[in-house]
């Protein structure tokens, strides 16, 4: 039949006797004629059922398109354009040395200390970052061709916008995932140099008696959700004073709150709400001032599980280390937090420009963008990693 209405009216029975309860087992319902999930219009059989010669007209076409901000992950961003490198400083704090105001005399000579004898310097170091990824969107749109499609250039100009929105929303998902290989190499970093916390074995080491068995089983274990969040609670307040401990080079170092990046895995802040029915922690987490949640550090998968959005699987030239990581990977499951200072991820360089020309042979528009990032780890700067795993 031709029509594009069709009759529902079995189905609309079969329907409403599903859910008054008047069949033993729900029925296999075809949606085909009530549901629309959209096909090419070639596809459709589009003309009337009576002439078989009259099209039927579109009464309203709808752009599905939207504007997709990305997530920017409070990467520090200094970028520039021009030059290859960063170089970065560190300063060594020097040792307290006897205050000569106090020294005893001996015997009954005074011995002044001279001036020329101090030694001390504040020792200094420097890193050099360098090094950007580059890549490119290009399409090619026609010009003429598509004018036989609209009534009026204004209906053609609201067409053209969605393609200039889906690359601009492509480029911010591209930008958005390369800056979370950037974070989750810095977690890899960590979990190389043993800046990381196991919380699952702590608490299970801790309470033989009450063994969990799987990450799953800990997010819905009050009692380890309260140990967890009060073990993040505890490292960030530590990280707020100087200390050697919680950056791979033991530069002596601090993160103020200010310059604090807590980024929670969306499964643990959300089991955290959920299960300890106190909103203390969440109240203390959001008053942050980089206080992110994550969806998944490197892929949902298929549903957004738990398994696959808390894993990470990075490969890095320089966590090659012979004997124990000759690869330079690191697969790591069950990460639900990552607390770092914000210089300890930055984007150094940044280049993206706009290209577009018009072939007047064929009559199309030929549109590019192009861009380069450059991301950079700095070991001197504070970063751990919280995980969940059994072993």
């Amino acid at each position: 039949m031709a029509y594009i209405v069709k009759q529902i009216a079995n189905l609309v029975n079969d329907a409403v006797k599903d859910a008054i309860g008047k069949t033993e087992v729900i029925a296999n319902l075809d949606t085909t004629d009530l549901v629309s999930l959209g096909k090419q219009i070639d596809k459709f059989d589009a003309y009337d059922g009576f002439y078989k010669s009259l099209v039927n007209r579109l009464v309203k076409t709808v752009y599905f398109v939207r504007t997709y901000e990305g997530s920017r992950r409070s990467v520090l961003r200094d970028e520039h354009e021009f030059g290859a490198f960063v170089q970065k400083v560190y300063y060594e704090m020097p040792e307290a040395v006897p205050n000569p105001t106090w020294d005893i005399p001996q015997e009954d000579t005074y011995g002044q200390a001279s001036p020329y004898d101090v030694e001390g310097t504040v020792a200094i170091s420097s890193i050099t970052f360098g090094g950007k990824g580059t890549w490119s969107i290009e399409i090619i749109r026609p010009v003429e061709q598509i004018k036989t499609a609209f009534l009026d250039n204004a209906s053609m100009i609201r067409f053209i916008d969605g393609i200039y929105i889906t690359i601009e929303n492509a480029f911010k998902l591209q930008e958005e995932r390369i800056t979370a290989l950037a974070v989750n190499t810095s977690m890899a970093l960590s979990l190389s140099k043993g800046i990381s916390r196991n919380l699952l074995k702590e608490y299970n080491d801790n309470h033989a008696d009450a063994t969990i068995d799987s990450i799953e089983e800990a997010l819905e274990s009050p009692a380890f959700l309260k140990y967890a969040s009060m073990e993040i609670n505890r490292t960030i307040d530590n990280m707020a004073t100087m200390s050697t401990v919680y950056n791979a080079d033991g530069y002596n170092t601090f993160t103020s709150k200010e310059n604090l990046v807590v980024e929670m895995l969306s499964h643990f802040a959300s089991a955290s709400d959920m299960y300890l029915q106190a909103d203390t922690f969440h109240n203390e987490l959001t008053k942050l001032p980089n206080f992110e949640k994550v969806a998944y550090w490197q892929g949902s998968g298929k549903d957004f599980k738990l398994a696959d959005c808390s894993s990470i699987d990075v490969k890095h030239n320089d966590l090659i280390v012979e004997g124990t990581n000759p690869t330079g990977t690191v697969k790591q499951a069950g990460i639900i937090c990552f607390v770092h200072d914000v210089e300890n991820v930055a984007c150094y360089f940044g280049n993206r420009r706009t290209w577009e020309m018009f072939n007047p042979r064929s009559e199309v528009m030929i549109h590019g963008e192009k861009a380069e990032k450059g991301y950079a780890v700095d070991s001197h700067a504070n970063a751990v990693v919280f995980y969940m795993a059994t072993e």
